[in-house]
């Protein structure tokens, strides 16, 4: 496979009478955008609204953080098994608006929603404090259920993105990304010195209960989803998007992943990018030694792989199947390295991991999932009036996990601790 990002730096965002995007800045057609979003019938309203980084504004019970972009040429589908059709992603040319965010607001979101500050602490602790966005305000109507606006917030986001990056269509590029490792017979052909490297993505837990509306890999749910071998350009190019919970990694990371770009980065140097194996967590047993397992013997057998870099989705259940997973892995001869949050409940390092595999010696902590950032009062708020019963423009305490992709399971973070 061989994606091209075909990069437009954004600078700025702003309304205009047409939808385009010229030296740098984004005009976007209000009202056009707004009748787009809210031929959803599961919207009784949609603002749309404009955030710039340091501006003094907060967003509440967002769901979801978009990167726009749109496939070229007929070069592939927007988002296939979401929007387009069902064929395969990470192919061909695809316009990136990087510099911008699509925010969508889930008003019913309750203790799962999260917060994104334009200024102040928690803009340099969140990556998208630096993001111009588009914000989608959408207010659902009486009695719809929580998973039904989940989807239609979902669709709403994946449609906007085209929407604004097919605007830009026509403008040359900025920069261009070319992300190509062939097939898994050319891979490593010319490298086989270097150490064959897997990368291990849990990309949905089960431990909560699941949508069935939730479209995260391809438009399906993944309740059933074995251990699967994917093309790293599948990830970056819009084959997988956020599930249900916004705690852990927005579509717009796992659009940018981090540990994607890195292992390519330093392919063909010092190792050797081998692919992917997507996975679920669950709950049940056997079900989660059965996905470790099959993860395992995926990464070994079929990807040839020497070590094995794995990330987990989710909460504290999520971290044991993280731990039987590694260990599969170290039993068939890989070396493992994770990240992982502290679910430790009371603050100790015996419980922070919840899990105690002997062969997990490489380990990166993210942090406490639940330390708690305090945020300073702000002049305007989209998407509520409160947080944690606290006015939405007043100083507010939220965790770790609640201040959007702070503590990224995916290597996104922007938060460094300093032993002293």
């Amino acid at each position: 496979m061989n994606l091209e990002l075909n990069v437009l730096n954004i600078k700025d965002i702003r309304f205009g009478d047409r939808t385009s995007v010229k030296d740098g800045i984004l005009f976007i057609n209000r009202d056009e955008l707004q009748t787009l979003v809210a031929e959803d019938s599961s919207f009784s309203a949609v603002n749309i609204e404009l955030a710039h980084p340091g501006e003094s504004l907060r967003m509440v019970n967002v769901h979801n953080v978009v990167e726009p972009r749109a496939k070229m040429d007929g070069t592939g589908e927007n988002f296939p098994g979401v929007l387009g059709q069902m064929k395969p992603a990470g192919n061909g040319r695809t316009r990136v608006l990087r510099g911008a965010g699509i925010v969508t607001i889930d008003r019913l979101s309750g203790i799962r929603g999260t917060v994104i500050d334009m200024t102040g602490p928690g803009s340099q602790a969140s990556p998208f404090g630096s993001l111009n966005h588009v914000v989608l305000d959408c207010h659902p109507v009486d009695g719809v259920e929580w998973v039904d606006l989940q989807y239609a917030l979902t669709i709403a986001g994946a449609k906007t993105a085209v929407y604004l990056a097919e605007a830009s269509f026509g403008q040359n590029a900025d920069t261009v990304e070319d992300y190509n490792l062939g097939t898994l017979d050319q891979t490593g052909k010319a490298i086989d010195h270097l150490p064959r490297i897997a990368y291990i993505y849990q990309i949905h837990f089960m431990q909560m209960s699941a949508s069935p509306k939730a479209p995260v890999l391809y438009g399906d749910p993944v309740s059933k989803l074995l251990p699967t071998i994917v093309h790293p350009n599948e990830i970056l190019d819009g084959a997988i998007v956020q599930g249900l919970w916004n705690w852990c990694a927005s579509t717009y990371c796992i659009q940018n992943h981090p540990l994607v770009t890195e292992l390519y980065g330093r392919h063909g140097k010092d190792l050797c990018f081998a692919g992917a194996v997507v996975m679920i967590a669950t709950p049940v047993t056997p079900d989660n030694k059965r996905n470790a397992m099959m993860a395992a013997k995926l990464a070994k057998t079929v990807l040839g792989a020497d070590g094995v870099i794995l990330t987990k989705t989710g909460g504290g259940v999520s971290n044991v199947d993280l731990g039987l997973t590694i260990e599969a892995c170290e039993e068939m001869g890989m070396r493992t390295t994770t990240i992982c949050q502290d679910m430790s409940p009371d603050g100790s390092s015996d419980g922070a991991l919840l899990f105690n595999t002997p062969g997990a010696l490489a380990i990166v902590n993210v942090g406490p999932h639940d330390v708690p950032f305090t945020l300073p009062p702000i002049e305007r708020a989209i998407g509520g009036e409160t947080v944690n019963d606290m006015p939405s423009t007043g100083q507010i305490v939220v965790l770790g996990y609640r201040l959007s992709d702070a503590l990224s399971l995916l290597g996104a973070w922007k938060i460094k601790s300093q032993q002293i």
